[in-house]
């Protein structure tokens, strides 16, 4: 067995309670791979829960050390910084217990990031919030019912017996916790001039997507979804899941765009929406947005009517990637066009094998006012219903030309997408 599947039989255990027999899996998982900083994290939930806490504190503190060799390689990687931090908290309250009350304080302030609540062992639950005042920023804890808020960036937020604990992480070296005697008051009453103080003095604008450059590092902006690619598995050493990419855009520009895991499963083509908390990276293709854990996505139906005004229709955005071309007008190696054009014939599919590589492939046709032109799908993109009769837009398709039947075709694949025509 791996260390991994030693993780999920300690995690079952933990679930049922049987603390002892969760220690023995993550052990198992510990003598497999050393450096497993899963199995620290968990042994040391099960170890507070047995109320070992000297054997909790070391796992916590060897779980911090490898979460801090993974960030060292990847500053970006969310699980990695949650965990460490859920580690740490785990420390300090440990040490609380044995040592001293908490010196609670009240503190107020317009919130600047947010993100989604995480669901942790036996029913617990956590949220992160950011918020600030003229002087500084800091983060902010919430545990279970207060987790399940609804605060939003840019509201004002009050924070009655919350208490400091050092945090090597935070700019300021310090967080603001929270616990059952901490009370959370959004956008409570308070003086006129204290409110548009705080809304002046703190920057909570969103970022144009031209203004995105590699010294960017968590943004927020509100955009249109072009394209959307298909969902891919992925899996790796540590991790498994699922992406999603996508052309994302607003009125001054288009970025790719990277959708992880339950993120994957949310953007609908040609819905707006506010995206906080989006890690932007430099690649050589140029800068792109990546969605995962730490992100929110809010739908644009819940947008302000100001808010939806000004930002384009889908079909004005489009035509910032994707130039329309009718079929008469195509020419070999068309680069960044649209055809739109109702399907008249559905070929079945069939295998094409390729220097030892076999895709799935389907040949339809299309055609529109001026002419008709053979599309060739490919792999996912072949696997999918087409129905005579159906009007469809192709994005991005490659214009080849087939030396066979001296015509001009399209071929569809992985850079290209197929919509319903009336998306506009």
């Amino acid at each position: 067995m791996l260390d991994r599947d030693f993780n999920k039989d300690g995690q079952t255990y933990f679930e049922l309670k049987e603390y002892k027999m969760a220690i023995e899996c993550f052990k198992k998982a510990i003598e497999i791979n050393p450096e497993d900083e899963v199995a620290w994290f968990n042994i040391g939930f099960a170890y507070f829960k047995l109320k070992d806490y000297n054997s909790s504190i070391d796992s916590f503190e060897k779980a911090i050390s490898l979460f801090d060799r993974i960030l060292n390689e990847n500053p970006d990687d969310d699980m990695a910084k949650e965990c460490r931090s859920l580690a740490e908290h785990m420390i300090k309250q440990i040490s609380s217990k044995e040592e001293k009350k908490h010196e609670y304080v009240n503190i107020v302030g317009i919130v600047t990031k947010v993100r989604d609540p995480m669901e942790l062992k036996e029913s617990e639950c956590l949220q992160i919030i950011e918020f600030s005042d003229s002087s500084s920023a800091i983060r902010a804890i919430l545990w279970n019912e207060n987790a399940g808020l609804d605060i939003k960036k840019g509201d004002i937020i009050g924070i009655q017996n919350g208490f400091v604990e050092y945090d090597s992480e935070e700019s300021v070296g310090y967080r603001i916790n929270t616990d059952e005697n901490s009370r959370i008051h959004v956008n409570p009453k308070l003086e006129d001039g204290l409110v548009q103080f705080l809304k002046e003095s703190v920057d909570i604008s969103l970022t144009d997507i031209k203004d995105i450059g590699e010294d960017s590092t968590e943004i927020d902006i509100l955009a249109r979804v072009i394209t959307l690619f298909e969902t891919y598995s992925f899996k790796t050493k540590d991790d498994s899941g699922i992406v999603r990419s996508a052309i994302l855009a607003d009125n001054t520009g288009t970025i790719k765009a990277f959708f992880w895991n339950e993120k994957a499963q949310v953007p609908t083509i040609s819905k707006a929406y506010t995206i906080e908390n989006a890690i932007a990276r430099q690649t050589d293709d140029g800068m792109e947005l990546h969605i995962g854990q730490g992100s929110r996505m809010i739908d644009g139906d819940s947008l302000s009517i100001e808010e939806r005004a000004n930002l384009k229709s889908f079909e004005e955005l489009e035509s910032l990637l994707y130039a329309s071309k009718s079929i008469k007008d195509l020419k070999e190696n068309d680069m960044n066009i649209k055809v739109i054009g109702k399907i008249i014939d559905v070929q079945d599919t069939f295998e094409f094998e390729e220097n030892g590589n076999v895709f799935l492939v389907r040949v339809i046709e299309i055609e529109d006012d001026t002419g008709s032109i053979k599309v060739n799908l490919w792999d996912e993109m072949a696997d999918s219903i087409y129905t005579e009769g159906e009007f469809i837009k192709i994005q991005n398709p490659t214009v080849v030309y087939n030396k066979n039947t001296s015509n001009l075709e399209l071929s569809v694949g992985d850079n290209s997408n197929i919509i319903d025509a009336s998306f506009k």
